[in-house]
């Protein structure tokens, strides 16, 4: 598992490492954001696990894994997983993103089952993020000369 870690550091490594090695086999990779790990399966995302160092998860509801949902099947899942909820961050109940609290007593054994449905190749978990919009670099007009 440790080919798709950039440092063995143990600050650097990913929570909920049992997630990673649950899906390994798969053409997985992780990149960091905002202070997250996002794990990727080929081109899409499936997961973003945070647990920030300084907070405890009674302050912060959001710490545990956030799945990424197809928005087609954000209500279904829902009703499948009751344990999922929205991520607060975004401030809709219903939005892509679900998170599993880790507080959830069922947290493991949920995230594993998770893990099984997206090595299954179940189209409920993931998606292929939008491209990134190129930005709008400034260009120099020229300078002329004075003669």
């Amino acid at each position: 598992m440790r080919s798709i870690l950039k440092s063995p550091k143990a600050s650097n490594r990913p929570p909920f490492e049992f997630i990673l090695d649950a899906l390994e086999g798969l053409d997985l990779h992780t990149r960091r954001m905002f202070g997250c790990t996002a794990i990727y399966v080929g081109e899409k995302i499936m997961f973003v696990m945070y647990k920030p160092d300084r907070i405890s998860n009674e302050q912060n509801p959001d710490v545990g894994i956030w799945l990424c949902i197809p928005n087609e099947y954000t209500l279904s899942m829902k009703s499948e997983f009751p344990q999922l909820r929205g991520v607060s961050f975004f401030q809709d109940e219903n939005s892509a993103w679900q998170c599993l609290p880790e507080s959830e007593p069922e947290f493991e054994e949920l995230a594993l089952k998770f893990c099984k449905m997206i090595k299954r190749g179940d189209l409920r978990i993931g998606r292929i993020p939008k491209p990134k919009k190129k930005s709008k670099k400034k260009t120099k007009k020229p300078v002329k000369k004075k003669p």
